[in-house]
C-alpha cells in the first residue's frame, strides 16, 4: 500500500514536469515603423562629427560642471530612491523564484507530563521534518518569475532614466547660472558706459551742444540698465538654489563655488545621430516600456493558468522518543489535486483584465516610441541651427560695438548728435543680450539632444 501511494505521487510529479510550460502565451511583441533617418539629420555622413558620448557633459570642457555632475550622481536623493526600487524588484525576483521549489522546515522539542491523567509521568523528545511543494503544473509560477524579472529590468531602466534626467537638469541649471551671471555683468558694464556717455552730454551742455532733453534721455538709459540688474540677480539666486537641490549641496557652499563668473558653457565638438532603430533602442524609457510589456504578457499566462488544476504535495515525519516506553514515528505523505469548478467568473475577469493591461502596455510602448522620435527630431533641428545663430549674433555684437565707437568719435568732433551714441548703446546692449541667449540656447539644445539620444550603456 505504501508502495502504491508513492507510485501515484511520483507519476503526478512527472506529469507536472511535462506540462509545466503550458502557460507560455505566444504574444506578438510591439513593433513600429521607424524612419531610415531622423528628420534634420544630414543625408550623408559629415566630417568632424562625433557620436554622443556616455559622459556627454565632457563636451563642455568645464571642470566645475564635471564636479557638479559627479556630486549629483552620488548625493541626489532621487537616485537613491531609484536604486532602492531596483533592490525591491530584485527581491521580488527572488521571491518568485523560490516558489518554484519545495519548502522544508525542521524542529526539535521535548515534553514532560501526564498526558492522560493516569498519574503516570512521561518524558518525550521529538523532532519534526515537514515539506510542501505546489507543483507548477501549467507554468503559472514560471510566468510569475519571468514577470518579476521583466519588472526588475524596468526598474533598472527607470534608474537609468532618472540619472539621465538628473544629469541633464544639473547641466541645464548650470548653463542658466552662467547665463544670468553674464547678463548681470553686461548690465553693469552698460550702466558704466552709459554713465560715461551721460558725462559727455553734460560736458557738451556747458558748451551749448546738448539740451536738457538729451540729458534726461541719457539718465533714463542709465536707470533702465540699472533697473534690470535686481531681477537678473533674483533669477541667478533661484538657479543656484535649484542647482543646490539637484546636487544635494548647501546653497551657501555652492555660492562660494560659483561666485566667480565664468564664460558661458559652449559645446566643444559637433555631435551626430545614428540610425533611428539603434538610437531608440538605447533610450531607457523605451527599455522600460518593453519590459513593462513583457511583464504584462507573462501576467496573461498567469491568468490563463488559473483555469487549470493545481497539485500540492506535502508531508511530514515526526520521530518521537518516549522515555521508558519506546520509540514512535508519526508520518504523512499527501497529494492534493484541485481544479476550479465555479468561481462566479473571477478567473475570466482576471484574464480579461490581464489582456487589457497587455494592450495598454503595447499602446504605452508605441506612444513612447513616437514621443522619442519627436523629441529627438525637435532637439536635432534646433541644435543644427545653433552655430549659424551664434555666428550671426556675434557679428551683430561686433557691428554694434563699432557703431558706438564711430558715434562717440563723431560726437566728440561735433559732427554728429548725441542721439546716435545713445541709440548705438541701446542697440549694442540688445545685441549682447541676444548673443548670450543664443549661446545659452546652443548649450540647452546640446543637452536636450544628448538626453534624447543617449549613448548605449
Amino acid at each position: 500500500m505504501m508502495f502504491s501511494r508513492s507510485l501515484v505521487a511520483t507519476a503526478m510529479v512527472a506529469f507536472a514536469l511535462l506540462v509545466s510550460s503550458c502557460s507560455d502565451v505566444p504574444i506578438a511583441p510591439p513593433s513600429a515603423n521607424l524612419p531610415a533617418r531622423f528628420a534634420g539629420a544630414p543625408p550623408k555622413p559629415q566630417l568632424h562629427v562625433s557620436p554622443i558620448k556616455a559622459e556627454w557633459w565632457s563636451g563642455f570642457a568645464d571642470k566645475e560642471l564635471a564636479v557638479l555632475i559627479a556630486t549629483g550622481k552620488s548625493q541626489n536623493p532621487r537616485l537613491r530612491q531609484a536604486s532602492a526600487k531596483v533592490e525591491q524588484a530584485r527581491a521580488e525576483v527572488g521571491i518568485a523564484s523560490s516558489s518554484l521549489f519545495p519548502s522544508f522546515s525542521a524542529g526539535v522539542g521535548s515534553s514532560r507530563g501526564d498526558k492522560y491523567g493516569f498519574g503516570t509521568t512521561h518524558s518525550n523528545k521529538y523532532s519534526t521534518v515537514s515539506g510542501d511543494w505546489t507543483v507548477d503544473l501549467f507554468g503559472a509560477k514560471h510566468a510569475q518569475e519571468r514577470a518579476a524579472e521583466a519588472k526588475l529590468a524596468a526598474a533598472i531602466s527607470d534608474q537609468t532614466q532618472a540619472e539621465n534626467e538628473l544629469l541633464a537638469s544639473i547641466a541645464s541649471t548650470y548653463v542658466d547660472v552662467r547665463y544670468y551671471q553674464r547678463r548681470i555683468q553686461i548690465s553693469k558694464d552698460t550702466v558704466a558706459n552709459r554713465q560715461r556717455s551721460l558725462a559727455f552730454v553734460r560736458d557738451s551742455q556747458a558748451a551749448g551742444n546738448s539740451s536738457d532733453l538729451q540729458i534726461v534721455q541719457g539718465e533714463q538709459l542709465v536707470a533702465k540698465a540699472a533697473a534690470s540688474i535686481p531681477n537678473l540677480e533674483v533669477q541667478l539666486e533661484s538657479s543656484i538654489d535649484e542647482l543646490a537641490s539637484l546636487t544635494g549641496q548647501s546653497v551657501a557652499d555652492l555660492k562660494i563655488t560659483l561666485r566667480k563668473g565664468k564664460a558661458q558653457p559652449i559645446p566643444r565638438y559637433k555631435i551626430g545621430i545614428g540610425i533611428p532603430a539603434d538610437v531608440i533602442r538605447n533610450r531607457p524609457d523605451i527599455q522600460t516600456a518593453e519590459s513593462n510589456f513583457a511583464a504584462a504578457a507573462e501576467n496573461v499566462g498567469v491568468a490563463q493558468a488559473a483555469f487549470y488544476p493545481s497539485l500540492d504535495l506535502s508531508g511530514y515525519l515526526t520521530p518521537t522518543q518516549v522515555i521508558d516506553s519506546g520509540h514512535v514515528n508519526v508520518w504523512l505523505i499527501a497529494a492534493n489535486f484541485t481544479a476550479p469548478i465555479f468561481d462566479a467568473g473571477k478567473n475570466k475577469a482576471n484574464l480579461a483584465d490581464a489582456k487589457a493591461k497587455l494592450e495598454e502596455a503595447r499602446a504605452a510602448w508605441s506612444s513612447a516610441v513616437l514621443s522619442a522620435i519627436a523629441e529627438i527630431e525637435k532637439s536635432l533641428a534646433a541644435y543644427n541651427k545653433d552655430d549659424q545663430n551664434v555666428a550671426a549674433q556675434q557679428k551683430l555684437v561686433s557691428t554694434s560695438r563699432r557703431m558706438i565707437e564711430l558715434g562717440q568719435t563723431s560726437f566728440k568732433l561735433g559732427a554728429g548728435p548725441i542721439f546716435n551714441v545713445l541709440d548705438s548703446q541701446r542697440d549694442y546692449l540688445e545685441a549682447q543680450e541676444s548673443l548670450t541667449e543664443a549661446v545659452r540656447s546652443q548649450a540647452e539644445h546640446y543637452i536636450s539632444l544628448c538626453k534624447a539620444a543617449p549613448a548605449a550603456k
